[in-house]
């Protein structure tokens, strides 16, 4: 401690190994090691986007004005699950004040397709269903593949003419159907469709 740090000769060690040498480079290569495995870590560690939430449809879970953080890589190994909150550019249909249907909405279905064009706006939503499933809608509640989905979040729909859509449809491949909780207040994909997966930012973590 304190002094000058001598080199071991060769034939002071028992096996002519430099002791203090062999020491000094396990520590620099764990040092190095350390040192690679932090910075992995940090480059791997996706940072969060902050999000303030300007619109009611996601009540009661998210409140108006709330900020939530979205995690721009969880779904850069895994698809969306069903129940997952996600911020998505919603497509140009859903933009204004009547949405648009990407194609004829038949009466009593949900809109089966979004339109083909993206906005820049950026929704946040709740997943209810995947590519391939069949979804209706009775009294706000989730009907998939034939049933009734639980959804103890969701507030409830009322007597709004979106809160029944009994016909199923199809949720086309590579695409998610998205719903607000608020389901009385919530302009969502009953409306203007799923969201094709490339759309969607990330996911939401509260």
């Amino acid at each position: 401690m304190g002094g000058p740090i001598r080199w071991l000769d060769r034939d002071e060690s028992p096996r002519g190994i430099p002791v203090v040498r062999a020491a000094f480079g396990a520590a620099l290569a764990l040092t190095i090691a350390l040192a690679v495995v932090l910075t992995l870590a940090h480059v791997n560690r996706s940072p969060l986007e902050p999000l303030r939430v300007v619109s009611g449809s996601m009540r009661p879970t998210i409140a108006i004005g709330q900020i939530v953080h979205v995690d721009p890589s969880a779904y850069a190994s895994s698809p969306p699950r069903i129940g997952d909150i996600v911020a998505f550019r919603a497509p140009e249909g859903a933009i204004g004040e009547t949405p648009v249907c990407g194609v004829s909405q038949p009466p009593g279905e949900v809109c089966p397709q979004s339109t083909p064009t993206e906005s820049d706006e950026i929704f946040v939503k709740r997943v209810v269903a995947a590519p391939g499933d069949t979804i209706s809608v009775v009294d706000g509640h989730v009907v998939r593949d034939g049933t009734t989905a639980p959804e103890p979040f969701v507030a409830p729909c009322g007597d709004g003419d979106g809160c029944s859509f009994p016909v199923p449809a199809e949720v086309p491949s590579g695409q998610w159907f998205v719903m607000g909780d608020d389901r009385g207040s919530s302009d969502d994909s009953r409306y203007w469709g799923p969201v094709p997966a490339a759309w969607i930012v990330g996911k939401v973590v509260r």
